[in-house]
């Protein structure tokens, strides 16, 4: 039996035991190894996916993770609208593997590219359901995998004429997009502690991951891969060794107690400027009194990195959390977007007065799980606003350059001593990547309402395994009785547009169309279509378990559809103690698309 814990949640004791998500039955007695792939039909006349093809790619398809490079999780795809959403149906479902599943499906020329829980891979006709091919990774014994958060599979690349992944055993992999056979394979550090739970994107020619280390007793890394081999070409590391710059903000604490920061969470990519963009995590355990570093605001930890993708060469850095008590994850999505920048928003944490206003390209979006939205210019780095979302009192103030004081009385600094919180360990936002609507320039974001009591732990001593080692009670913000919200924020001025909530969290992607439609799922299993403008709720379906994948959108010969994983996972826990009357099944993993009736 194989037990996995999210990310987010390994204070909470929220389990679930799949059987073997590999698919694989053990046999009592020695068997012939299957083979690996498995191919019923070759995806014919495929073509090969070029940088081109990327940055202009067609609106039939869904060809990266969030649609483009830069994060948008949109499509300009309208023959599904305001006026007749209502009218969608079901068309086709398919079975997945078991596992959590939080995965996003990539759509290319009318085939489906699927990532499953345990390193499946299957290319399945778009337009019908039925499998091309299946690729199963050979895992070792799930008792030595380590690292759990590495059986999901949020996305998958594709690339000239392969498909990439991170397996569960921390190997970046190609596979041969039109029949699955294995092309290469790189062990990136095979100690089964450190995984990858988002997946990989490739930039300019390089296959780039990043990782992530919850329960092991080291930090993580980027690493960038030649996209013909699998040669490592480079690797970022994000907590400093002694000696090296940074060293002196970690409170003269030994390396070897310099846990868990590491990168799990989206990369994205200007190709204009030949940018990744990507965030690091928090450290553990979550108390500075317990990892013994009063004050230390731990270099490398809670950074947005700007790097070049053919050598990781740091462009620019920014930290947007120091001194965290809270693992607050810095590691989301930031989109790239060019927009004007006059910011006006009468919430605003902090301006730059310096900066120059009008029209150029920024990173903008919610970074962190404290939910506060930030600004830079996307080529150097330079600070242009923050303001935040939720509520939260870790940040006590940004100054006009973007340095950030956290708030004292919020610090963990006694163990056994209680801290009201806000926002959880669970975030403001989570994982669950935002849209973007270019026809509006705003930007829309999945959050959570949640506060905790946060005590440190007494009845045992620190180590990699308890990750935050307190124990929590949950609490709505003042005035709220909904977890789940979505927020539309302009990205020009800062303001916020509309705030949408339900009562249970609505803890998956968001997707926003050319329809004028925004997409969401819920863990009370509703995937909803709500107007971009308003928020107003236009449709909404009931699935068979937790609606918590990507959204896309895609077409095949003129018809329009929209597809959901949803199914299995820890998830579950995430703000549902909040809401028990709901009702939040989980498994039964599978992929449910939706048409119009012909």
């Amino acid at each position: 039996m194989r037990c996995s814990i999210h990310e987010s949640l390994p204070s909470i004791v929220v389990l679930l035991c799949a059987l073997s998500s590999t698919g694989h039955a053990q046999a009592p007695t020695p068997a012939p190894t299957p083979q690996p792939t498995r191919t019923l039909r070759t995806v014919s006349n495929f073509v090969p996916v070029t940088d081109q093809v990327i940055r202009a790619a067609k609106p039939e398809d869904w060809l990266t993770y969030r649609g483009n490079y830069q994060a948008w999780g949109y499509s300009a795809l309208d023959q599904i609208n305001k006026g007749n959403v209502k009218n969608l149906q079901l068309v086709w479902a398919r079975t997945m593997e078991p596992g959590i599943n939080q995965a996003t499906p990539l759509i290319y020329n009318g085939v489906m590219y699927l990532g499953n829980p345990g390193d499946v891979i299957q290319a399945i006709d778009a337009a019908s359901g039925d499998l091309m091919w299946e690729y199963r990774r050979p895992l070792p014994p799930a008792t030595s995998l380590h690292n759990a958060l590495g059986q999901r599979k949020r996305s998958i690349a594709l690339y000239g004429s392969q498909i990439y992944f991170v397996t569960w055993d921390n190997f970046v992999v190609s596979l041969g997009a039109r029949s699955g056979e294995l092309v290469w394979q790189t062990d990136r550090g095979g100690d089964l502690y450190i995984s990858n739970s988002t997946g990989p994107i490739v930039a300019n020619g390089v296959v780039i991951a990043g990782s992530t280390c919850q329960y092991s007793g080291q930090g993580c890394y980027v690493t960038g891969h030649d996209v013909i081999t699998g040669r490592e070409l480079w690797r970022n590391e994000m907590i400093p060794r002694p000696g090296q710059p940074g060293d002196e903000t970690w409170a003269g604490s030994p390396f070897e107690s310099r846990w868990m920061t590491g990168v799990w969470g989206q990369l994205t990519y200007d190709p204009e400027l030949d940018l990744v963009y990507y965030g690091s995590s928090g450290v553990g355990p979550a108390s500075e009194a317990q990892r013994n570093m009063p004050g230390a605001t731990m270099a490398g930890t809670n950074t947005r990195f700007a790097v070049r993708p053919k050598t990781g060469e740091v462009v620019w850095k920014h930290q947007v959390l120091p001194r965290d008590n809270w693992d607050q994850e810095c590691t989301f999505e930031m989109m790239i977007i060019n927009t004007p920048v006059n910011p006006g928003a009468p919430d605003m944490l902090s301006v730059n007065p310096d900066a120059r206003r009008g029209p150029r390209k920024t990173l903008t979006g919610v970074p962190c799980k404290t939910g506060i939205a930030w600004s830079f210019d996307a080529a150097n780095g330079e600070f242009l606003w923050a303001k935040p979302t939720t509520e939260q009192n870790l940040v006590a103030r940004i100054d006009p350059k973007g340095l950030v004081t956290v708030n004292e009385n919020a610090v963990l600094k006694e163990v056994g001593k209680t801290y009201h919180v806000c926002p959880t360990y669970n975030g403001g936002r989570d994982w669950p990547s935002g849209a973007y609507n270019p026809k509006s320039n705003v930007m829309y974001m999945p959050l959570t309402n949640l506060c905790i009591d946060t005590t440190a732990r007494t009845d045992r001593g620190p180590a990699p395994q308890f990750v935050y080692n307190t124990t929590n009670v949950g609490r709505f913000p003042t005035g709220k009785d909904k977890v789940g919200r979505i927020d539309a924020i302009s990205v020009e001025t800062g303001k916020t547009v509309w705030s949408w909530e339900t009562r249970v969290s609505n803890y998956s992607p968001l997707l926003a169309t050319g329809g004028g439609l925004l997409f969401n799922g819920s863990m009370d299993r509703y995937l909803r279509a709500l107007d971009i403008d308003s928020g107003r709720l236009l449709w909404q379906t009931r699935l068979a378990a937790q609606a918590v994948g990507g959204t896309v959108t895609y077409a095949i010969n003129g018809r329009q559809y929209i597809a959901i994983t949803a199914g299995g996972g820890p998830i579950a826990a995430v703000g549902v103690g909040m809401t028990p009357e709901a009702d939040t099944a989980s498994g039964s993993n599978a992929v449910y698309v939706f048409a119009l009736p012909q």
